[in-house]
């Protein structure tokens, strides 16, 4: 239990009625503005290549995770870098930049409507390994619900939860002798968005590795994957108070490229902030 004198919940004003409303009862149009709900989705042709693709999920990082490959006006699968890795991990050379996108894509995802209810979505971007929905607002025209909406919708919440009620969890470190593909087998192994650097507090992530590995593309490299760590570039998440609260936790994971914040104790990622949303 998060309190003793009150449960801390999440309570939004609605925008259609400006009454106190908690997720469980509202839907999308109820708690986010028209516009936060109606940024397109980034889309991508069937017959673009994965060079493209990690082009593209690269230039659109600060807005969402996710590319929808889009065929006849209509979504059939979704790219994010999870499936670039996973692709990397199966062929790791500068060949694979080359292949056809829908040799990786993933079929299976979902299209919302505006009116479903929030909790239901949230509920279910928490169980997945790849956070992001697809809202459609008519039948060509499609929106996005990725994990920065959802901190969007944390930024607006009235609650007492604070920095210091997210879970101290266990993050895989790796050193500058470890190779790319160990790194990605820790963050992989433990189910975690980063690995740290051991002794710092700097971190990469699936973003950052496949950052520096597009830049391989027309090397002769038999083994990207077995590249140094030390080769990549590391940020150091921002160092915030436990007296901060979960909106104010939001509204500066917004302003980065890669959402992540630190205590003094622990990590708090923007994965960490949907289970709480899914939590409440």
């Amino acid at each position: 239990m998060l309190g003793k004198s009150k449960p801390k919940s999440l309570v939004f004003q609605s925008l259609l009625n400006g009454e106190d409303i908690t997720l469980d009862v509202c839907s999308f149009e109820e708690v986010l503005p028209y516009s936060l709900l109606s940024i397109p989705v980034s889309t991508i042709t069937p017959h673009d290549n994965v060079w493209i693709a990690s082009s593209m999920l690269s230039r659109i990082a600060d807005v969402t995770n996710n590319l929808v490959v889009v065929e006849d006006e209509f979504p059939i699968g979704t790219i994010s870098t999870l499936e670039i890795i996973e692709g990397l991990q199966k062929n790791p050379t500068s060949s694979f930049f080359s292949e056809n996108i829908t040799k990786i894509m993933n079929p299976d995802f979902y299209i919302d409507s505006r009116t479903v209810n929030i909790s239901a979505i949230l509920d279910r971007m928490g169980k997945s390994k790849n956070p992001f929905s697809i809202i459609q607002n008519d039948k060509t025209s499609f929106s996005q619900f990725s994990v920065r909406q959802a901190l969007e919708i944390g930024a607006l919440c009235k609650t007492d939860i604070g920095a210091s009620s997210f879970a101290q969890k266990r993050i895989p470190r790796f050193s500058r002798d470890n190779t790319i593909s160990d790194i990605v087998e820790k963050i992989r192994k433990e189910q975690t968005e980063f690995a740290l650097l051991e002794d710092e507090f700097t971190f990469v992530n699936y973003d950052m590795i496949l950052e520096k590995l597009k830049e391989l593309n027309n090397t002769q490299s038999e083994d990207l994957l077995n590249l140094s760590a030390s080769t990549l570039k590391t940020i150091t998440p921002m160092l915030i108070s436990d007296k901060l609260s979960l909106a104010e936790i939001c509204r500066i994971m917004l302003n980065v490229k890669h959402p992540c914040v630190m205590t003094q104790d622990k990590i708090i990622t923007a994965r960490d902030v949907l289970e709480v949303l899914c939590r409440e």
